[in-house]
């Protein structure tokens, strides 16, 4: 007990403890091994019940036993369903055996999904439990559950959590539960990809706006709107990765080796479905984070004979094949996308979104929640007009506003004047006469991103940067770098010798 003074403890009274634990351990030793061995012989019966009911009133923390527990039970059900179905059967035996089955799930808590005969009362347990304490993660899965059982439509699910929201704003489980229902409802079945239209997104955002302006500290309406923001985007720091579809970037022959290079990671077995070949041995892979990488955005295909690459889109007719003999592949709109090129066409709801964010930032200078999803929407549809701001606001965050994601805000920055620099050389990247990239002085402690350009780039100038680990730089086809005035703690050989 708190605040009681502990008493010394005898050596007697240590000896007759000592005592009484191992006695209570032979016992439940004992115990536990009959347990299993009825279990291994089958005989899930009253026996194996009364067993495992004693052991758990005094440990209920044995996971085994409950479930053993559960089997023993849905025997039984199953047992009392043959005999309820047995035309031989007598009435007077089946009442008697639903009895016992009635009296035997007495006082047990969700054994199993079977003995839930009222599914809208079990629903209603539910939803008053997640009333009391919306965060009971239990009583999520359990009503999950429940609701397929009874074949809950998702548009009623969509309704249950308005109700939820409507009661508390502040529910974030309710929030996530909305998004993936508006997820079911709105997946392509061909693709399995969701797409959510501007009119639901505008009406989502309306929703939240209220819990904005009621708390605008509370991050579950926040969360949300990311959320929103990630569907349909085309920014990969907006969206996960595995929810982007894989893209042929470039495809590129430089004398040696083919090079391609794609919008997501993939492996051997898929790139060979955009190449000619069906060998698996010349090929290598190029990772910041890994010597030698099994996936990869970037490969190389070791040869002195060009491939032919497939660049048609996966939905199409017709298969185009591309000769790499005298030009190269790029996908010109991707990565437009990719280094911000050129700007998203604004939807009206994110003008409001925009604007509500700057009035929430007046109001609560020192509240982050505004100012970084302002940031994420600058990000996403203003990254030129915006250029400037976005790096004052990623700073205000790192340094002040939210420290603990400091690492984050300073990726996102690095990456914002890397783009900056790229969309300036963009249309000479591209082209056939230059394969240089200049980015001095701009403060990048990342070159994260730089990868999409391995199949074009082979000059690189990175002078007076904030770079530390020359391995992180995915550019294979390199013949020149400058890397001087920059922090480089190390040099690491493997990356030297597969570039260079």
């Amino acid at each position: 007990m708190h605040f009681v003074k502990k008493v010394p403890t005898t050596e007697q009274e240590k000896a007759a403890k000592a005592k009484e634990h191992a006695k209570r351990s032979q016992q439940f030793l004992h115990v536990r091994d009959r347990i299993f061995a009825k279990r291994d012989k089958g005989e899930y019966d009253d026996e194996l019940l009364s067993l495992t009911q004693g052991v758990l009133e005094k440990n209920a923390d044995i996971y085994t036993f409950w479930n053993i527990r559960r089997t023993t039970i849905e025997q039984r059900i199953e047992a009392n369903d043959k005999i309820q179905k047995d035309s031989e059967t007598s009435d007077e035996e089946k009442t008697k055996s639903a009895q016992k089955i009635e009296n035997l799930l007495a006082g047990e808590l969700f054994l199993s999904y079977e003995c839930i005969k009222d599914y809208a009362k079990e629903l209603a347990l539910c939803e008053k439990a997640l009333q009391m304490d919306c965060r009971n993660f239990h009583c999520w899965d359990h009503r999950r559950i429940v609701a397929r059982l009874a074949n809950r439509t998702e548009e009623q699910e969509l309704e249950f959590s308005n109700r939820l929201i409507d009661e508390n704003f502040s529910n974030y489980s309710a929030w996530h539960y909305r998004s993936i229902a508006l997820q079911n409802i709105h997946r392509d079945a061909a693709t399995g990809m969701t797409k959510i239209d501007d009119a639901l997104i505008g009406s989502e955002l309306q929703k939240v706006k209220n819990a904005f302006y009621m708390d605008a500290e509370d991050q579950s309406a926040w969360t949300y709107t990311r959320w929103l923001l990630e569907v349909g985007s085309g920014k990969e720091f907006l969206r996960r990765e595995s929810s982007s579809p894989i893209e042929l970037i470039s495809a590129s022959f430089h004398g040696n080796n083919t090079t391609l290079v794609f919008s997501r990671a993939v492996t051997i077995p898929f790139l060979l479905t955009f190449v000619d070949t069906e060998d698996t041995t010349r090929w290598r892979a190029f990772s910041s984070t890994s010597p030698n990488p099994s996936s990869s955005r970037v490969w190389q295909y070791l040869s002195d004979s060009p491939l032919r690459v497939v660049t048609s889109q996966s939905t199409d007719e017709n298969v185009t094949w591309n000769e790499l003999t005298n030009d190269r592949y790029v996908n010109k709109s991707r990565l437009e996308t990719i280094h911000d090129i050129v700007e998203a066409k604004e939807p009206e709801y994110i003008k409001e979104l925009l604007e509500d964010c700057h009035q929430l930032i007046q109001l609560e200078p020192k509240n982050k929640w505004p100012l970084y999803m302002r940031t994420l929407v600058l990000l996403e549809y203003q990254p030129i007009r915006s250029h400037d701001e976005i790096i004052s606001n990623l700073k205000n965050l790192a340094e002040n506003l939210d420290s603990k994601r400091a690492e984050l805000y300073k990726s996102l920055l690095s990456r914002q004047k890397l783009n900056h620099s790229i969309r300036e050389q963009f249309e000479r990247l591209i082209g056939k006469e230059h394969d240089q990239l200049v980015v001095r002085y701009a403060e990048l402690t990342s070159l994260e991103g730089v990868e999409f350009l391995a199949g074009l780039v082979g000059n690189a100038d990175f002078q007076g940067n904030l770079l530390t680990e020359i391995h992180r730089i995915v550019l294979p086809n390199l013949h020149n770098l400058t890397i001087s005035e920059n922090p480089i703690e190390r040099f690491v050989e493997h990356f030297i010798e597969k570039i260079f």
